[in-house]
């Protein structure tokens, strides 16, 4: 420096030199400044944990620094600040999976401050594989960052309640780290939330269901007579259709002609519809257009005609019937053509049709043969796979069925995908074509949801007192020679006297009850009395043994002369039996359809008689034939009972099969309904036992049973009903009924005894039963729409029908608090 301040001073003279040296004292007085400050900076950003940039104002500051006695210390200072910011960042390096720049910045560490005690032990530590993992990398720290954000916001979701947004998040979880167990268990968790809640969702379903069996009780109210009934809309009309509105729309004051030609009274109709088009807002679409083809003959005929107030069809209707011609409306234009004009040339057109135009043209064909009643029969029509579904007719066979002819070259072709009919025809039948997609034309495709509702109630009532009397010996007054007592069972229905019945009986092995001897045989208690229906006894699983009615109340004289007992025997039952089946099927209308839930019932219907073998075992056993009594058996009897060969199948359950049929007005519903409901009863034995005379042991000659031979055959009880109603949309119809009651009423006494007035009550027995049954058979039928929703709703319908609006009190003089308050 001094040579170069030397050359300077020669060369710029002494004068400069003092001047030289003060900006060199003042630049590197400002590069001291400059690392100081490098260094507080560095200060700050490690402490704010920047440690990268805290490196780099530390490697400023100490490259800034001259080595010079003056700034040794600050020189010193920021080599050992760079040197423990440098071991920081390896850190935070080697914790990324960045060995290598971690490694790279020790190395950096101790060229600064060489045997730097934290760059050596870190440096030892990160050879060490059991701290510091090899396989560890970036993209490894990566995605644990990205799991661990996963988690957060997955757990925050969770504590937020969005369920299904967790999922997602765990799921993606498992995406980057497949087996993250946090990841299930929060899953887990969620699945338990979501458990709960469709744990609800089930209660409420459940819930609901059973208020709508609940609501099929309902006894709807009739509506009052519907008047004004609405109409087809007509808001989806094809051009053709527009094109006719707009000319009965179009009114002409004065229409006056006198021997004008077809060609003047078509162009004067022409050009006034465009003024008297007042509902027209595009100037351009006023009027309406005319074409005028006389063909091959010119008209001469002349037009007079005065016409007032009149529409302008019916003009043209007239003129055109005055000049010998007829006009047909297509999509922009009234042509005008000679009667004779038959079109025979071919036109192609396109109509827009209904999405169930091959159902509501009456294209749907006879549905499939039913299957055989035979449950063991191989199925008809094609084997197993064979289609049940109802065979369509075409689009061609619809139209020739409406009457329209298809000359040679003629075709109808409907596209599914875009609802459109592509018809080649003559003009004509074109035009009739167009009159027949018109009458299809309607709002939306209408389906008609119908439900039947079989509902029965039963009631049996039975009431019964009676007094059951045992009287045992005693002498006549006066007299030890004459004696008196009960009688006998006699023939009595109630069967031998049974010690059961009586609650006071002597002590003993064979226990006697007080009394002995019945006073009451000869009256009827229990099933006795009131005897079940005949097919009801047949169908019992077993035979119901007779039994009286319980005694309720009894009384004994043990030590009286003479000895007695009574017991009162009284009953009061009731049984109420309510049953519901309401089958339900949507269909379209003219579709039939049906709908089954029922188990298929297969029982025999022929037997092949028992076998009885004619000799068995080896010879010198006993050989069977003719009578077989008085014959000890011994051993296994051989015996073949009756076995059954063919089987039928009856479906037990619910079925409804429907055919409805929508009105032209939208509203009127046409049903050929056939619901039925049919249930098992029971089985009733048409066999006998097969038996054979015996003895036992002691020589007693005995009935051996080989065989109890059942032939089982079932009963069934049927509800159907089969008829054709209409009704109106929405509402519910009584299709038939059954109101049935029956009644036993029993009285029997005591002869004499019960004749008695007063006690005699005493010696009878009075038994009522009553069996009413009420079967009522309903069907509801709504018209809804491809959404499932009602095409018509209840306030509709009562402003469409002319009904009074329903109004409501709240019961307490004043407007009800639940409706809004009325605004003028």
């Amino acid at each position: 420096m001094s040579l170069s301040l030397a050359s300077i001073a020669s060369a710029g003279g002494s004068g400069s030199l003092p001047g030289l040296a003060e900006r060199e004292v003042a630049r590197r007085t400002a590069r001291v400044q400059d690392a100081k400050f490098a260094i507080e900076r560095g200060d700050n950003f490690y402490a704010e944990g920047d440690t990268e940039a805290a490196l780099g104002q530390y490697r400023s500051a100490m490259e800034g620094l001259p080595d010079a006695p003056l700034t040794r210390d600050w020189l010193e200072l920021a080599k050992l600040k760079f040197a423990d910011c440098s071991v920081a960042l390896a850190r935070e390096r080697a914790k990324n999976g960045r060995y290598e720049e971690a490694r790279k910045l020790l190395a950096e560490a101790l060229v600064a401050v060489p045997g730097h005690e934290g760059a050596i032990e870190f440096g030892e530590q990160l050879s060490d594989p059991d701290r510091w993992p090899p396989a560890l990398t970036p993209e490894h720290v990566v995605k644990v960052q990205a799991v661990q954000r996963g988690l957060e916001m997955a757990n925050s979701d969770y504590e937020l309640g969005n369920y299904d947004k967790a999922i997602e998040d765990y799921q993606e979880v498992l995406r980057k780290d497949p087996y993250n167990s946090a990841s299930r268990r929060g899953m887990e968790r969620v699945e338990q939330k979501r458990a709960e809640y469709f744990e609800t969702s089930r209660d409420h379903m459940r819930a609901k269901m059973l208020n709508d069996v609940n609501k099929m009780w309902e006894d709807n109210v009739p509506v009052q007579t519907i008047q004004n009934l609405p109409g087809i809309d007509a808001n989806n009309k094809n051009d053709s259709a527009r094109l006719i509105d707009k000319m009965n729309r179009i009114i002409f004051p004065n229409v006056q002609f006198s021997g004008a030609s077809i060609e003047e009274a078509v162009e004067f109709l022409r050009v006034k519809s465009k003024d008297l088009d007042d509902q027209e807002t595009d100037p351009a679409k006023k009027g309406v257009n005319i074409i005028l083809k006389t063909g091959d003959t010119p008209i001469t005929s002349s037009i007079s005609i005065d016409l007032s107030d009149v529409p302008m069809s019916e003009a043209l209707r007239y003129i055109t019937e005055l000049a010998g011609m007829k006009y047909k409306v297509e999509a922009h234009a009234v042509i005008v053509v000679p009667v004779s004009d038959m079109g025979t040339e071919m036109y192609q057109r396109i109509y827009r049709v209904p999405p169930d135009f091959l159902s509501v043209g009456g294209g749907s064909a006879e549905a499939a043969p039913a299957a055989s009643n035979d449950p063991f029969a191989q199925p008809s029509g094609g084997g197993a796979g064979a289609s049940q579904l109802i065979q369509r007719k075409s689009a061609l066979e619809i139209l020739r069925d409406q009457g329209i002819a298809f000359p040679e070259g003629a075709s109808a072709v409907f596209n599914k995908v875009t609802s459109q009919l592509i018809v080649r025809n003559t003009q004509p039948n074109l035009d009739l074509i167009e009159a027949f997609v018109e009458s299809l034309q309607g709002n939306t495709p209408k389906q008609i949801f119908i439900t039947t509702k079989f509902v029965e109630v039963t009631q049996k009532n039975t009431d019964e007192l009676g007094f059951d009397w045992l009287l045992g010996g005693f002498s006549l007054p006066g007299t030890n020679s004459i004696f008196g007592s009960g009688g006998t069972t006699g023939n009595s229905s109630a069967g031998p006297l049974s010690e059961t019945d009586f609650p006071f009986r002597y002590p003993g092995a064979a226990s006697v009850p007080v009394g002995q001897n019945p006073l009451s045989r000869g009256l009827r208690f229990g099933t006795n009395a009131i005897e079940a229906d005949s097919i009801d006894g047949l169908i019992a699983t077993t035979a119901a043994a007779s039994s009286i009615s319980p005694g309720i109340l009894a009384f004994s004289g043990v030590f009286t002369d003479p000895q007695f007992q009574v017991v009162i025997r009284a009953l009061s039952q009731k049984k109420g039996v309510d049953l519901m089946s309401a089958p339900s099927v949507t269909t379209k209308s003219g579709q039939r359809a049906s709908v089954e839930v029922v188990r298929e019932f297969i029982y025999p219907t022929e037997f092949d008689p028992p076998e009885i073998p004619q000799q068995f075992g080896s010879t010198g056993n006993t050989t069977f034939g003719g009578a077989l009594g008085g014959t000890s058996v011994g051993g296994a009897f051989p015996v073949t009972p009756t076995t059954p060969t063919t089987f039928e199948m009856r479906p037990v359950g619910v079925r409804l099969e429907v055919d409805p049929v929508l009105g032209a007005d939208g509203y009127t519903i046409d049903l050929n309904l056939a619901p039925e409901v049919t249930e098992f009863e029971g089985f009733i034995n048409y066999g006998s036992p097969i038996q054979t005379t015996g003895s036992d042991a002691l020589g007693n000659p005995r009935q051996i049973v080989l065989t109890e031979n059942v032939i089982n055959q079932p009963v069934f009880s049927s509800r159907k009903v089969q008829t054709s109603v209409t009704i109106w949309d929405g509402q519910t119809v009584a299709m038939g009924g059954l109101i049935r009651e029956d009644v036993q009423d029993v009285e029997d006494k005591v002869p004499v005894l019960g004749d008695i007035p007063i006690l005699g009550r005493l010696f009878q027995t009075k038994a009522e039963d009553h069996f009413k049954r009420n079967l009522m058979v309903f069907v509801t039928a709504n018209v809804i729409d491809p959404s499932g929703q009602r095409v018509r709703n209840i306030t509709q319908q009562s402003s469409d029908a002319g009904l009074p609006a329903a109004t409501m009190d709240s019961g307490m003089g004043g407007p009800n608090p639940l409706l809004p308050a009325a605004t003028n």
